[in-house]
């Protein structure tokens, strides 16, 4: 049994497999994904979710839950999808408080 339970697994594949156990619609509202709710294709979806890697990794993550519950490394696998979003997310810039007043000036 291969480590990685999506090893080998196509994204239609797992579309597919969504769709049919969940519908567009309850794959879009779960998942906070407009591809799926606003008029929802196969192909468009896919397009989307290649270009898209936080979208592809919810995608990934619900067909893990859903189907490969039982997998020993199923677990493991989405541990690291989370902790590689939290990683890319806490690098992005930090916005400023706002207007801070200059605390000296050289003279």
């Amino acid at each position: 049994m291969s480590q990685d339970p999506l090893h080998g697994v196509k994204l239609e594949d797992i579309l597919v497999k969504l769709e049919k156990e969940f519908g567009w619609q309850k794959m879009g509202e779960t998942l906070n994904i407009k591809c799926f709710v606003n008029n929802p294709r196969l192909k468009s979806s896919l397009t989307f979710l290649r270009k898209t890697p936080w979208a592809r990794k919810k995608v990934e993550i619900m067909y893990l839950k859903t189907f490969c519950k039982d997998h020993p490394a199923t677990k493991g696998l989405i541990q690291k999808f989370i902790e590689q979003k939290n990683s890319t997310g806490a690098a992005a810039p930090k916005k400023s408080g706002g207007f801070v007043w200059p605390t000296s000036f050289d003279k």
